[in-house]
C-alpha cells in the first residue's frame, strides 16, 4: 500500500496546529546544517564535487520525506499506512 504523494492537511480535520508546528521545527533545527551541508558542496574543488552534491541532494530529500512522514502522522494521530489500508476496505 502507497501513501498518497501529495496530502493537502486542512485546519477542520486531524492535528493540525500540532503537525504545522513539528513540520517548522524540523525544518527551523535543519536549515542551518543543510545550508551549511551545500555551502561545502558548492565551495569543493575536488573530483568528487558532483558526487558531494548528489550526496547532499539524497540527504536533503530523505530528511523531507522523513518529515512529511511523521507530520502526516501527527496529524491522522495514527501510523498513516494503518489508516489508509483501513480506509480504503470500507
Amino acid at each position: 500500500m502507497a501513501l498518497p504523494k501529495e496530502v493537502t492537511l486542512t485546519k477542520e480535520g486531524g492535528n493540525f496546529y500540532r503537525a504545522m508546528a513539528f513540520h517548522y521545527l524540523v525544518v527551523t533545527v535543519a536549515v542551518v546544517p543543510v545550508l551549511t551541508l551545500l555551502l561545502l558542496a558548492i565551495i569543493n574543488p575536488f573530483w568528487f564535487r558532483d558526487s558531494a552534491f548528489n550526496w547532499a541532494e539524497r540527504r536533503v530529500n530523505q530528511l523531507s520525506r522523513w518529515r512529511n512522514l511523521v507530520k502526516y502522522r501527527i496529524y491522522l494521530g495514527t501510523d498513516p499506512e494503518m489508516w489508509h489500508a483501513l480506509k480504503d476496505r470500507s
